[in-house]
């Protein structure tokens, strides 16, 4: 699992909790009220509890240079097993926030007069541990929930379905193929993307004992349940250590990943499009052919199906690291591989954005002189790219900034804020045509002191709606804000219930018809996995 994202235990008594959240956003700002139950039926029994085999998850092996490694250390961005978390990612995490996973686009919807609420349900196994849980939102308001369990001995994906009228389904294990039964299996970073015709697509990342990594997926169709699982690739060409997957509005797939070339020892983005239904490309590798390690790519798909990825990537020649894009257009294909952060200056932290007609956004963050600095370069096809922009010019910390899908023409950006010891979260409408409209802030919940690792998507042509984990006296929590065109940003709220140490790495998905739902790990005392629904 990436660092961005993992979910992490202290210890065998600390266990972790998925939390899900159905969310019905309004034209009202949404207040701070108290959550009311859900309806009876509406969630299901949990399963009997278990002993872990061994306390503990996995940890991911990574093949890397020590110069390498000792870089992750400096910007936080070290790769741990996911049984601890470092001091300095930590602080790190507290300063700027982390990465996210890119959302959907959505259509247009009247949201008048709707609100929001929750209070979990807790399904899953209580006893094991849960990490990176995902959500998809089907055009029909459905959704699909997917989390992976650890018993101590493998891991396996879960799920469990939203229905409207009728809650959430008890959690099921997804049937992952084995082809060493009695040897360690291991999944990780599972990516669920829903298609315009209610059907589901799950991938991942699985190895069993010493067998190489690779990625999988399965489909779920409504009234039939998940296919059986596959292999992408055919034949891998190495050791994939990091899966993004995104959808175009024509109903094609692009994956991104990183995987560990024994040829070249180096960590390298690859890349395929097309879909189950069509097949998978052949693979292409599409960064720089330098030397170096590739981190964490992000993929971005504008309304009109133009492809953005980007990307961080440690140059062994330079011994820092640098930001990377690459576009695909339907007619040229994927372009060459470029650089946007200056040489001599650490860049990290690439968010893409694709926008109409082959345009797009490059972000990033910059390790300044005295502090962390957020840059920004457009694209424009026949111009090429601008110079760098810095979006936040006052005094502090700005950076690991988070976009929303290109709508209408337009994007949100989001990016977590530290100066004086308080970190809050701030924005800038950005407009393909015109540009950057000015900062926004968005307002902290009641008693909250650092906020990070937002997420952001889009809800109609004039709203997104941002969550992110917010640091409490006594642990953390999960908080949300809807963003309105013209009126800037509502009231935060919370999420959750309760403030927990563990809290955080929440996701957001939105349906066509209005209804987000949003989750997130959750550290009380009790284990496994929960749902809330708003509603």
């Amino acid at each position: 699992m990436g660092t961005r994202d993992n979910l992490v235990t202290t210890g065998a008594g600390m266990r972790n909790t998925v939390v899900m959240s159905v969310l019905v956003v309004g034209l009202l700002a949404c207040a701070d009220a108290p959550p009311r139950p859900p309806p009876p039926g509406f969630c299901p029994e949990r399963p009997a509890a278990e002993v872990p085999g061994r306390p503990g998850q996995v940890p991911l092996r990574v093949r890397s240079p020590e110069r390498l490694d000792a870089w992750r250390a400096r910007v936080g961005l070290a790769r741990t097993s996911s049984s601890e978390v470092p001091e300095r990612l930590e602080a790190w995490r507290a300063q700027t926030g982390l990465s996210s996973v890119a959302p959907s686009a959505q259509a247009g919807v009247d949201l008048a007069g709707r609100s929001w609420w929750a209070t979990p349900c807790l399904v899953g196994t209580p006893g094991l541990e849960v990490a990176t849980p995902r959500v998809a939102v089907t055009e029909s308001g459905r959704a699909m929930a997917v989390w992976a369990e650890n018993d101590g001995l493998n891991e396996a994906l879960w799920a469990s379905e939203y229905t409207p009228t009728t809650g959430w389904s008890p959690a099921r294990k997804v049937d992952l193929f084995r082809e060493l039964p009695d040897d360690e299996l291991r999944v990780r970073q599972p990516q669920v993307v829903a298609d315009g015709e209610g059907r589901v697509l799950l991938m991942w990342l699985q190895s069993e004992g010493s067998t190489a990594t690779q990625l999988w997926s399965t489909r779920h169709v409504p009234g039939e349940g998940w296919s059986k699982a596959d292999r992408v690739l055919a034949h891998p060409l190495g050791d994939a250590t990091h899966l993004e997957l995104a959808r175009d509005a024509a109903g094609g797939f692009t994956v991104i990943w990183t995987q560990f070339d024994g040829d070249t020892f180096s960590e390298n983005v690859w890349t395929t499009r097309g879909s189950p239904s069509t097949g998978w490309e052949s693979a292409r590798r599409i960064d720089t052919p330098a030397p170096g390690f590739s981190l964490e790519p992000r993929v971005s798909v504008s309304s009109d199906g133009h492809v953005v990825v980007g990307w961080d990537r440690f140059d062994e020649f330079e011994g820092i690291p640098g930001v990377w894009f690459s576009r695909w257009t339907p007619s040229e294909g994927w372009s060459a591989a470029e650089r946007m952060s200056p040489p001599g200056v650490d860049g990290f932290y690439a968010e893409p954005v694709a926008g109409p007609g082959g345009t797009a956004l490059a972000l990033w963050s910059g390790l300044g002189a005295v502090e962390v600095e957020l840059w920004a370069r457009r694209f424009v096809p026949g111009s090429g790219w601008s110079t760098p922009e810095r979006l936040e010019e006052v005094l502090g910390s700005s950076g690991a900034a988070q976009a929303t899908p290109e709508r209408d023409g337009r994007t949100l950006v989001v990016w977590p804020r530290a100066r004086d010891g308080v970190t809050r979260l701030s924005s800038r409408p950005f407009d393909f045509t015109r540009g950057f409209h000015p900062r926004e802030d968005v307002a902290q919940p009641p008693k909250g002191l650092i906020a990070m690792d937002p997420r952001v998507v889009t809800v109609s042509p004039w709203e997104s709606l941002a969550v992110w984990t917010q640091e409490v006296e006594g642990g953390r929590r999960i908080a949300a804000s809807r963003y309105v065109l013209g009126r800037g940003w509502g009231p935060a709220t919370w999420l959750d219930t309760e403030p927990s140490a563990r809290t955080g790495s929440a996701r957001v998905a939105v349906g066509a018809q209005g209804g987000a739902v949003a989750t997130w790990l959750h550290g009380g005392e009790v284990p496994g996995v929960g749902l809330s629904v708003f509603q």
